[in-house]
């Protein structure tokens, strides 16, 4: 083979590599994306109320909790999580969920309870307690939310 054969030879190559290193470099950056810039990928209604709770605490913590008081948003969230979950809460783990005082909780899910957002009822296994779940109004109010969110 003559000198003029191979250089041609090598840049036929090297233009061939060049087309495949930049076919796997789109695939690449594509599987490399976010699982929500991915059109592909769909984000569960679940997930994007754990995303708002996760931020919602993340945001107490480098600002002043009074800035973001909002329990009945948090008890909403909590539960909602729950029900995906498949679990129930009792009142204790709620006002714990809500960063409230406890008798600021409670009227707030009475407030809710009475706006048929919730259902409360006396937990089977110890009758000192209240079992909080979102009510089939609660979770369509929920999801109706979650789904208009980008």
């Amino acid at each position: 083979m003559n000198e003029e054969a191979v250089v041609s030879l090598i840049k036929d190559l090297t233009s061939r590599l060049s087309a495949v290193a930049e076919e796997f470099s789109g695939r690449v950056e594509r599987v490399d994306a976010p699982a929500d810039a991915r059109p592909d990928v769909v984000v569960s209604l679940a997930q994007k109320a754990r995303t708002l709770s996760d931020q919602r605490r993340l945001r107490r913590r480098s600002l002043p909790a009074e800035l973001f008081h909002e329990p009945a948003w948090d008890m909403m969230l909590a539960l909602y999580i729950a029900h995906d979950e498949g679990r129930v809460l009792n009142v204790k783990s709620l006002v714990a969920c809500a960063d409230a005082p406890v008798t600021t909780s409670q009227r707030w899910i009475e407030h809710l309870h009475k706006l048929r957002l919730v259902n409360r009822v006396v937990d089977s296994v110890d009758r000192r307690r209240l079992e909080v779940s979102l009510s089939q109004n609660g979770v369509e109010a929920m999801e109706a939310y979650l789904s208009a969110l980008p």
